[in-house]
């Protein structure tokens, strides 16, 4: 009985979700610091390719539908620069680096 109850039923990854949006922060151009808003799959959390431009259907990973409805994109905010002095010690250093 329960089969052919979910037989009928459509299944969970079709039925439209929400992304889960996460506030991060990266380095732009090596020194800038600057806040992001990225969105990520509901259901196996893969980070989805998206922007106000373009909006993804479907998660390349799980399949899960997707929908965007009410989601007001935000711009990238530029919280600081760090000091010339500090940059060496953010990024790798390629002098002695074996390739």
């Amino acid at each position: 009985m329960l089969k052919k109850i979910m037989k009928k039923s459509a299944p969970l990854k079709s039925i439209a979700r929400k992304p889960v949006s996460k506030i991060e922060t990266y380095l732009k151009f090596g020194f800038v610091i600057t806040e992001i808003e990225r969105y990520y799959c509901p259901r196996c959390g893969h980070s989805l390719n998206v922007g106000p431009d373009y909006q993804c259907r479907y998660c390349s990973q799980c399949g899960q539908r997707l929908t965007f409805d009410g989601i007001t994109w935000k711009e990238e905010k530029d919280l600081r620069c760090v000091p010339y002095g500090q940059r060496g010690n953010i990024c790798e250093s390629i002098e002695n680096r074996m390739v």
